[in-house]
């Protein structure tokens, strides 16, 4: 199957189209422009009702692309990835999600034990709260977070509000940070908005249908735009971070979009919940959240000196 050409933002039309069999890549002369691979994959996310109103159960965990696989309940995302040395997971769902996830993992196969390294996101309770069920599982895994979210993330707390077990992070990121687990390398990047030290992680992985780049992105396409949400987790400075990440997040390349809930993709960016969006789908979410952080501080401006 030949994908769409899809141009956005600052890239060029004028694309030139050389099809190898099973592989289908994009060349031009600018530097900007990537090499695009025919992905599949069987793996949707679902929206959280049925065709009849009636909220779904938790999915099955399932595999998404070469070794990556959602292990997630229905509405919070986390994700397992294999490596030659252990598992990687990134996210752990809320404190009662840890043994859900354990389970997931089972049946794929996977030991939970073996779990090496834990990348958070974030430190928001649906993204971080499992952590230390799953610590009692694998005692030796490495709990990693942005630098500017790990005593939050030690607490299990934020402004006095507790969420979870507090769990020791043991390396705490900074921008541009690279954790190689097995051959697999995990490139952090700082993405602040959704809180202080929102990451997105960056990974390329062998599939059937050749490397691909993924995008680990947890919550930080989005603004706490309702006014109990950001007077509950708002921070100094969050209207400025997040106008930079919508920047960051306009001249960035992947393939595959893993976020943080599914409706970020089947709401979003496209209805059919495939992970893998095109740069149009991408934009039309970035920009979406952007329109709506726009609409927020025009009605309640008061917030740009609050949260500058």
């Amino acid at each position: 199957m030949v994908p769409e050409i899809v141009t956005g933002g600052n890239w060029r039309t004028d694309l030139f189209l050389i099809q190898i069999p099973n592989i289908v890549s994009f060349h031009s002369i600018s530097q900007k422009w990537r090499k695009v691979m025919a992905f599949q994959t069987a793996f949707r996310f679902l929206p959280y009702k049925d065709a009849s109103g009636n909220q779904r159960a938790n999915p099955p965990a399932e595999r998404i692309y070469g070794p990556i696989s959602s292990i997630g309940p229905l509405t919070v995302c986390a994700y397992v990835v294999e490596t030659k040395q252990g598992l990687v997971v990134v996210d752990t769902g809320y404190d009662k999600d840890g043994d859900l996830l354990a389970n997931n993992m089972r049946s794929l196969g996977l030991d939970p034990s073996t779990i090496q390294v834990i990348l958070l996101t974030h430190f928001h309770f649906d993204h971080a709260g499992g952590t230390s069920r799953l610590l009692k599982l694998a005692p030796a895994a490495e709990v990693m977070v942005h630098e500017k979210d790990a005593d939050t993330v030690e607490a299990g707390k934020w402004k006095d509000r507790a969420g979870y077990p507090g769990v020791k992070v043991t390396r705490r990121l900074k921008d541009g940070d690279v954790i190689t687990i097995g051959g697999v390398a995990f490139k952090t990047e700082h993405a602040p908005g959704q809180s202080p030290g929102e990451v997105v992680y960056l990974v390329t992985v062998d599939g059937p249908d050749g490397p691909c780049r993924a995008i680990f992105a947890g919550d930080a396409t989005g603004f706490k735009n309702g006014v109990a949400e950001l007077e509950r987790l708002g921070y100094p400075g969050v209207c400025a971070d997040f106008r930079t990440t919508v920047e960051k997040f306009r001249k960035m390349a992947f393939d595959l979009y893993l976020g943080g809930h599914p409706h970020q993709v089947f709401n979003e960016a496209r209805a059919d919940g495939n992970p893998f969006i095109t740069r149009e789908e991408w934009l039309k979410l970035v920009n979406g959240r952007a329109k709506e952080y726009e609409e927020f501080v025009k009605k309640y401006p008061k917030y740009l000196t609050i949260f500058g």
